[in-house]
């Protein structure tokens, strides 16, 4: 049994929650079983939709005593071998303690701290950045990189690199909560800067800042497509000829479908992500909202106007194959599966 100690709300989003989705459904195809343990104020929703087994906990931090007394008693009564921990909120003694019955994996985005833990996961294109072998000088051991990428089998299948002639549909995603409120503006935006015929495809969600301004643009606008609460990520991608979007873990599941991005910064935490993708001409460069507000829509547009040339396109696709993306699933879940 692995279990997988993730939450999902309106302040932490669905990200970390889908990426362990993924490797879960990769652990079940090796003969495995996994079981979710989440907040009792999580979204589960997307656990039933995804068919997997699941039990609440009280909501408190989860590097507290209490809650790790909790899942440890989950992980005793089930007897599972590892225990696979997606969370910001966290401790070195929690983990310490966690240890003390079964195995444990952290999948982190940042180097913000060292941490007691038997495998450390870090699968972000920037992971060269931070100081991993210098600081984990122990027996933790650690998967870094995009060989490590939990991408899910609805994205293990990599996209054409051939480019389509036009551009029809333009996938629009500013993050789980749109914190900011920058879909609207984005979106009026881009009907300044594109033919009549070119649907924009805005995801959004229930917990979304914007949602209800974006349903009265969409009922004035042909060209507007709300896409609230996506469950089938696959399906929507393949009906997008580019894609504009913050620089999230979403941006990975658009290289995994090889589409011409444009890529901005919403936060400060995107940083690095942003210049990962932007240097290496992964995704051309959207804009920086957090530092430089009065240029974003600017440059934005520059970036979405870049993307109308099929050369452009063609560059960014040559680029995503040499990544050699799609395996990153497996192999965390054969690496996990270790711990068993």
């Amino acid at each position: 049994m692995v279990i997988f100690r993730v939450d999902a709300n309106s302040m932490i989003g669905k990200g970390h929650m889908k990426r362990c989705i993924a490797i879960a459904k990769a652990v079940k195809l090796l003969g495995g079983n996994a079981l979710f343990v989440t907040r009792e104020d999580s979204d589960v929703s997307i656990l039933e939709n995804n068919f997997m087994e699941y039990k609440t906990v009280p909501s408190m931090k989860l590097g507290s005593e209490k809650a790790i007394s909790f899942l440890k008693d989950i992980v005793t009564e089930t007897k599972a071998g590892v225990c696979v921990v997606d969370s910001y909120d966290v401790s070195d003694a929690a983990f310490k303690s966690l240890k003390e019955v079964c195995k444990v994996v952290l999948i982190e985005d940042y180097l913000y701290d060292v941490y007691d833990v038997d495998c450390l996961v870090n699968y972000n294109l920037y992971v060269d950045r931070l100081d991993y072998l210098t600081k984990y000088t122990g027996t933790t051991q650690l998967l870094l990189g995009i060989d490590y990428a939990p991408f899910g089998d609805e994205t293990a299948v990599i996209g054409s690199t051939v480019s389509k002639p036009d551009i029809n549909s333009i996938f629009v995603y500013t993050g789980e909560n749109d914190t900011h409120e920058l879909a609207p503006g984005i979106v009026d935006s881009l009907l300044d800067c594109i033919d009549d015929s070119v649907r924009l495809r805005v995801m959004t969600s229930k917990n979304s800042a914007t949602r209800d301004i974006l349903y009265k643009m969409s009922n004035s606008s042909s060209q507007i497509i709300i896409e609230q609460d996506v469950s089938n990520m696959s399906k929507l991608l393949k009906m997008c000829d580019i894609a504009v979007t913050s620089a999230d873990s979403i941006c990975y599941d658009l290289l995994s479908y090889s589409i011409p991005s444009c890529v901005f910064l919403s936060d400060y935490s995107q940083n690095m992500l942003l210049a990962s993708l932007t240097q290496r001409d992964l995704m051309v460069y959207g804009g920086d909202y957090v530092s430089k507000s009065n240029k974003f829509y600017g440059d934005l547009v520059n970036g979405v106007t870049s993307l109308a040339y099929e050369d452009t396109r063609k560059k960014l696709k040559a680029n995503i194959a040499e990544l050699n993306l799609g395996r990153g699933t497996k192999n965390l879940a054969k690496a996990i599966m270790n711990y068993e």
